[in-house]
């Protein structure tokens, strides 16, 4: 509008500067023409001959001169002829605007008697310099008329030598349409820079879009999130070559709506972007005949509020609904709005009913009065909390506790209430409130009573002192506060001297006769420990309770046992300290004569261990040959055989199994130990066990501010467990880890189920649950880890004085959890923590796995394949007992292997360095050189530290796997040994 408005201005002056230009050419005509009508008067005579052209050319002028006035007349302007000082010579137009002076009958007065002072000042100055440049001089004036102010454009032609015409016009429209449009441009650019700022702060993805589905303009530029839409550099593309298809399809479908309705089109649409959905709102409205303004808006954060609405509102719909206590709305006119099921049980009504009563129809303690006066002042933001009786459906009545508080809901305030049915808790209380009244006249009864036994306790007290005196006790007294010991004549003879005679009388002298005479008797070793302990008890920094050696005059040595206590006043300063001694020598001969018999057990139990493993060894290599041999028979590796073979072998493996069956009875430490246990298992819910075992350490691990946590995994099944044992197992783990945890650490009991590939076994397995309590207590060095298990073993002797325990725990833990068919582990680092886990396992589908009795004999199908250089593996047996070698190599060799023999650990490690062996079957007692070293010297060399070793011993006593394992083996395998379980090992150790 401000560019059209300039042009028409511009166009305006170009008309107004010709018609000047033709004005002043006109005046100059017109005086032009006098001139030859002077000449022509003057000339008359001697131009005769040329009247009829002079009147022909009069005639022309006259004409063109009235033709010159009617364009002056119409000029807007006025022009005037002024001389050189400034006086009006004529009003060439005079045009219908006034201007002060501007006066016919002002020709010949001066520009002075018109104009204000500063306006002629300037005029003459113009005046003159048209006269000095003999040009065109152009100004502007500003006139007060009226009270409305003019503004004039001025311009001064010289005429003459003297005088110069002037032409003024009034330029006040223009001067307004110019500050109007300077205006106006200045609001056009002002109002496009708020524009850009809107645009630029609108979240949103904005975009026009041809009804060819062609991409014209992005009004917004500023994109901080990820939307589906196309980017700003994309104008000219189309929706096609930009989106996906399902997306184009839909958008497409909108803009034609949008074109064809003119109404504005709204829908959402999810788009993938990574892995982050996201949700979208599109706007869609027609903004020229072809084409529509889209905008999309990221509206993920909104959905997600909307979600989390959503769930909050079915959270606290099932709290309310399946909420044990009572939950009701009340309105200000008394009336239940709402109520849960319970409150409906509660009174005997259908939730449908109960909605149709009112406070008035339920309560029977209040009047209607008083139960609506205390609704009116029940205001808002105020609780409640008080009990009162209402009436059930069957008229009976309940006493109930309210617990109410007023809240605006939707804009009305009501009251949300708690009520629960407190009659038997009332019940109760009425009973104990009986009960105390009958306490109390009992207390009175037995606060008699107690009056006649102090009398008989005093009594008692003569008859104890007797008997001190008649028994082998000594008594004595240390007034610390005078320092004197007092002694009984017991005391004395325990020490074994007589009383002397300076001391029948106390005085200051022999004040510490005594107890030079305690202190020279005892044992030297054993003096200054006995003095110190007897100073601390004094201060109160220990507790008299000891055992100490004395030297009797003839030199013999006897044990005292002592015990002493202090008393105090009532500002707890100690006063005295009072005690007994009494002759333990008999016993301590006794403890010594028992320390022996027990060394000499430990001696004969050592020896029976190392007869067992020496039987073990001895019954399991032949055992393990005959079993061998048998199974080897009955898959036909040595050829085929009949029925009545087939019977006999059966009959031979029978008797092995429960040859085999004694031994691993006599072998059982554990039923050695603690006899035959029996366990009691019942279907188990797992939560419940987790949560009755954490009650029993949750008051503890709150003292230390533990933070103790209980994750169960969804879908747990129950266990088929001793409920009783694994709950001790649990509580003696959770036990552990809060008395090794520091203050403010966390506990985390988990159950998780476990996938069959993360079972670790040398066999197929059922499934496990996992049972794991970790801890940020103190941790475990890896050394100690494989001690932690035994019995009576704690791995830091300094534990036993921080830390409370006899070492038997996990010994228990290990075999309770074996005893159920799982396993115990642990994983743990200095100073970070701890976590044991148990793995119990539970029913499951799987029947493939290899049983430890004999009988059970599943059929397992392996098919060896061939290495890639298409050989079979190379097995090195390393065996000094012919029999095994047989029937091992035998089998080993029908199924495909091949097979390297070596007799003892010497040649085992010529073999495997010359041949490198796919695997080693490796025997442990050999003679020359042990299984053992033969693996540590193998593990020693680079280029066999990878071939895998199994283990074969007759041993199977507690510490085997151990030592098999620290020499570097990688499966351990007691004899006798199943040669299908055998090949499923190897199958797995060479990758097969």
């Amino acid at each position: 509008m401000a560019i059209k408005q300039a042009k028409v201005l511009r166009f305006q002056i170009s008309i107004t500067s010709l018609i000047l230009s033709v004005a002043i050419a006109a005046l100059f005509i017109k005086y032009a023409s006098h001139a030859i009508a002077i000449e022509q008067a003057q000339n008359n005579q001697k131009l005769h001959d040329q009247l009829v052209e002079r009147q022909q050319t009069e005639a022309k002028l006259i004409k063109s001169e009235t033709h010159q006035r009617a364009i002056l007349s119409a000029i807007p302007d006025m022009i005037i002829r002024m001389n050189r000082d400034g006086f009006y010579s004529e009003f060439v137009t005079r045009p219908n605007f006034a201007v002060v002076g501007v006066l016919a009958d002002l020709v010949g007065t001066h520009v002075s008697e018109t104009l204000p002072a500063d306006v002629v000042e300037q005029r003459m100055n113009y005046i003159q310099r048209a006269f000095q440049t003999n040009s065109m001089q152009m100004y502007e004036q500003t006139i007060c008329m009226d009270g409305r102010e003019q503004i004039e454009e001025v311009r001064i032609v010289p005429y003459s030598e003297d005088e110069v015409l002037l032409l003024v016009r009034d330029v006040s429209e223009q001067h307004i349409a110019m500050r109007e449009r300077k205006q106006a441009e200045l609001a056009l650019a002002a109002s496009e820079a708020q524009s850009r700022v809107m645009l630029a702060a609108i979240p949103d993805l904005m975009f026009r879009v041809g009804s060819d589905g062609i991409y014209r303009e992005f009004v917004t530029q500023n994109r901080d999130f990820a939307i589906a839409a196309p980017r700003l550099d994309r104008a000219g593309m189309s929706m096609a070559e930009v989106l996906p298809e399902a997306i184009v399809d839909r958008q497409f479908y909108y803009l034609q709506k949008a074109l064809e309705t003119g109404e504005l089109q709204v829908y959402e649409q999810q788009v993938q972007v990574g892995d982050r959905l996201i949700y979208e709102e599109v706007r869609a409205v027609k903004s020229g005949e072809d084409e529509v303004l889209f905008m999309i808006r990221d509206i993920s954060d909104r959905k997600q509020a909307e979600a989390n609405l959503e769930k909050e509102y079915y959270r606290s719909a099932m709290l309310f609904n399946t909420s044990l206590d009572g939950l009701f709305v009340l309105n200000l006119q008394g009336f239940l709005i709402d109520a849960n099921q319970s409150f409906a049980n509660m009174l005997g009504y259908s939730r449908e009913e109960v909605l149709t009563l009112s406070i008035y129809d339920i309560d029977a303690k209040w009047t209607a009065e008083e139960l609506r006066k205390g609704i009116q002042e029940f205001g808002q933001d105020k609780s409640v909390k008080f009990e009162t009786l209402h009436r059930r459906k069957d008229g009976s009545l309940c006493t109930v506790e309210i617990s109410a508080s007023s809240v605006n809901w939707s804009g009305e305030i009501v009251q949300f209430g708690i009520c629960r049915d407190i009659t038997e808790r009332k019940q109760a209380e009425q009973q104990l409130q009986q009960l105390n009244q009958f306490l109390e006249a009992k207390v009175k009864e037995r606060t008699s009573e107690l009056q006649k036994r102090e009398i008989e306790l005093q009594n008692l007290s003569e008859r104890l002192a007797l008997s001190l005196r008649s028994g082998a006790i000594g008594t004595w007294e240390w007034d610390i506060g005078k320092n004197v010991i007092i002694w009984d004549d017991r005391m004395y003879e325990l020490y074994g001297i007589t009383k002397p005679s300076e001391l029948l009388r106390v005085s200051e002298s022999n004040q510490n006769v005594v107890y030079d005479i305690w202190s020279n008797g005892l044992h030297p070793d054993d003096r200054l420990a006995t003095e110190t302990l007897l100073q601390q008890a004094a201060l109160g920094n220990a507790e008299y309770d000891t055992e100490f050696r004395v030297v009797h005059p003839d030199r013999s040595i006897h044990f005292i046992k002592a015990y002493g206590i202090v008393v105090r006043d009532d500002q707890g300063t100690p006063q005295s300290m009072i005690g007994v001694n009494f002759d333990i020598s008999d016993r301590k001969q006794s403890e010594l004569q028992l320390q022996q018999t027990n060394e000499e057990l430990i001696r004969a139990t050592r020896l029976k261990d190392e007869f067992l493993a020496n039987m073990s060894h001895e019954l399991r290599t032949p055992l393990n040959a005959i079993l061998g041999m048998t199974e080897g028979l009955q898959e036909q590796v040595f050829g085929n055989i009949n029925e009545r073979q087939l019977k006999a072998l059966l009959t031979i493996e029978r008797s092995a199994a429960h040859l085999l069956e004694l031994i691993n009875d006599i072998l059982d430490l554990a039923k050695i130990e603690a006899g035959q246990i029996k366990l009691d298992c019942t279907p188990t819910s797992i939560s419940h066990l987790c949560q009755s075992s954490v009650a029993f350490v949750k008051q503890h691990a709150s003292q230390k501010h533990i933070q103790l946590d209980i994750k169960l995994q969804s879908n747990l099944p129950s266990l088929f467990i001793d409920e009783r044992r694994i709950r001790q197992v649990l509580i003696n783990l959770l036990n552990n880890a809060v008395k090794f945890t520091p203050v403010g650490g966390k506990i985390i009991l988990e159950v998780t189920q476990l996938s069959p590939d993360l079972v670790i076994s040398d066999r197929p397995s059922p499934q496990y649950l996992r049972i794991s309590v970790s801890d940020t207590g103190i941790g475990i060095s890896p050394e100690n880890i494989k001690r932690l298990f035994q019995p009576f073993i704690q791995i830091d002797s300094a534990l036993n004085r921080q830390y409370e325990g006899t070492g038997l725990g996990l010994a228990l833990v290990k075999r309770i959890v074996e005893l159920h068919g799982g396993r115990v582990g642990l994983t743990s680092e200095l100073g970070v923590g701890s976590c044991f886990t148990v793995d119990l396992p539970h029913d499951c589908d799987s029947t493939l796995a290899v049983s430890n009795k004999l009988d059970a004999t599943p059929v397992l199908d392996y098919s060896l394949p061939l290495k890639a250089d298409g050989q079979t593996p190379l097995i090195l047996i390393v065996e000094d007992n012919e029999a095994n070698i047989i029937s091992t190599a035998s089998y080993l060799e029908a199924k495909g292997y091949r097979i390297l023999l070596a007799r003892n650990g010497q040649e085992a490690i010529a073999l495997t360095k010359a041949h490198h062996p796919q695997l080693i079957l490796m025997d442990i007692q050999m003679p020359v050189m042990d299984g053992l070293e033969a693996t540590q010297q193998i593990r020693l060399d680079p280029s066999l530290v990878d071939i895998p070793i199994i283990a074969m011993t007759a041993l199977a006593m507690a510490g085997d796997l151990d030592r098999c394992l620290a020499a570097g083996v990688n499966e351990y395998l007691s004899k006798p040994i199943k040669l299908r379980e055998l090949t499923a090992i190897i199958q797995k150790l060479c990758k097969l």
